[in-house]
């Protein structure tokens, strides 16, 4: 058999490829830094932000961090995690945890968001990719509150 014969013939009968949930391919943290690394230097070369934010040791990919599963709010900024009914179970800004009570207060004391507010507001974050992303966003939120540098979540969440 030829070679072209033996590649239609496995092109035909079988289907190579990647799927979305990373399955067939196991990737290294050092994939997820590069990422996160990647990002950061265009948030301050593309986007103007404070060239500070490179030489912070604190701001690196987090391992241990970020899950897959979890969404960022996109008008907060918050990274949150959902419970099985699709309340808002625990949030952080940044890399703060947020208290119950401002959790009540944003989701209008009930934690939930109708199907529709959540489809407009929250994110998920639930791939592999997302885990770097999911550790930039707090970390730039987490930056600009410990220095006191007024920002708009909305842009952040856009931005990374």
């Amino acid at each position: 058999m030829s070679m072209i014969v033996v590649i239609s013939f496995i092109l035909l009968h079988y289907r190579i490829g990647f799927d979305y949930d990373y399955t067939l391919v196991t990737y290294k943290d050092e994939l997820l830094e590069l990422i996160y690394q990647m990002a950061l230097d265009r948030l301050i070369q593309d986007r103007q932000y404070p060239m500070e934010m490179k030489e912070n040791r604190t701001l690196k990919y987090d391992p241990f961090f970020s899950i897959r599963g979890l969404a960022v709010d996109k008008e907060t900024g918050w990274i949150t995690h959902l419970s099985y009914t699709h309340k808002v179970a625990v949030a952080w800004e940044g890399r703060t945890k947020l208290p119950t009570s401002r959790i009540f207060d944003e989701y209008r004391n009930k934690r939930a968001l109708n199907p529709l507010e959540r489809k407009k507001r929250l994110k998920p974050l639930n791939d592999l990719f997302s885990m770097a992303e999911c550790c930039l966003i707090a970390d730039v939120i987490q930056f600009f509150n410990d220095e006191d540098i007024p920002y708009c979540a909305q842009n952040v969440v856009q931005d990374v």
